[in-house]
Parts: C-alpha cells; structure tokens; sequence
C-alpha cells in the first residue's frame, strides 16, 4: 500500500490522501511540527512517496533534513523535491530561506565519494534532475537550450545572464 508524505504542506497537498507535515497550524497538515526539530514525530520506513516543494531552501540543516527524509522513506521511495535556482530572484527574495541550492547540491545527496560528510546517513540516487525557466521566449529559451547541453556548463557560465526559476529534482531512496 502506498503511503504518501507531504513535507511542508501548506494549504493544499500534493495528493489528497498525503499525510501532511507542516509547522503552520493554519496549513493542511495532519501533524503540526518544526521541521527543524528532530527526530520528526514519523515511523521509519513508511512512505513510497514524499514531497518536499519550497522546503529544504528554509531548513537551517538541509543535510539533517534529508535525513530524516531518508529515516522515514522505504527502500525504492521516489522523493520529489522542488526549490530555487539560485539565480532565481526567489531564491533571494524570502530572508528565511537560509540555503540557495544549484543543481549540483543534489549530489551531495546521494552519499558518493567526497560529496558527503563521512559515514553518510543517507543513499539516494537521482532520478531525474531539470531546471525549470520562466516565460521569456528569448532569453528563457537560451537559459533552457544552455541548460540542456550542459548544466554544468550552464550553472557555471551562464546562470546569472539567463537566470532558472526553479530546481526539480526526483530522488530514489535506495537502502
């Protein structure tokens, strides 16, 4: 049976039977919580999917965060994590965001080689990983062609000429 976790919820979840966890008593959530307090009051090894959209730019230990991702995730869980480019505006514009993330951030998570502290709590493997681009036919179009060829390249060369609004990034928890 699927079981669904919605990180940071908000108002609406992103799937209606989705257990909600948010710190806003004003928000969707089934459980109301800090989310920058652990351990997260969640069973281990619970969930098939989880959702965190606009979330982990606003914890104040992204890689504690995604630990606790991984605690409560079943093995093969597919984790959906949405949050700004840092050379998005947005990225900038909230003053509790407390990280800015580039695509490359997401490697750290996948506790290979020197990406992570020793003795990583967490595996996951990237599933998928895009950056999302405004509607500017021209200078948005360039960014995403850029993009494509080499998000490397792209992060380093040409982010802040042709700005990204948003990273999606699709995890696989692998235990």
């Amino acid at each position: 049976m699927d079981k669904v976790l919605d990180i940071g919820c908000g108002k609406r979840k992103a799937e209606p039977e989705a257990i909600g966890i948010d710190m806003s008593a004003d928000s969707a959530a089934d459980k109301i919580w800090d989310l920058n307090q652990y351990p997260w009051p969640l069973e281990s090894d619970q969930f098939t999917r989880i959702y965190m959209s606009h979330i982990i730019e606003h914890l104040a230990d992204p890689m504690r965060g995604m630990a606790e991702v991984y605690r409560v995730a079943r093995n093969g869980a597919n984790v959906f994590v949405v949050t700004p480019h840092f050379s998005s505006h947005n990225s900038f514009v909230d003053p509790s965001h407390t990280r800015h993330f580039a695509a490359g951030s997401f490697e750290y998570f996948t506790g290979r080689d020197f990406q992570t502290f020793a003795g990583s709590p967490y595996r996951f493997e990237i599933v998928d990983l895009r950056l999302t681009f405004g509607g500017n036919l021209v200078l948005d179009n360039l960014g995403r062609l850029l993009a494509r060829l080499s998000l490397k390249w792209y992060e380093r060369h040409a982010a802040w000429i042709f700005p990204a609004l948003d990273i999606r990034c699709q995890l696989c928890a692998r235990k």
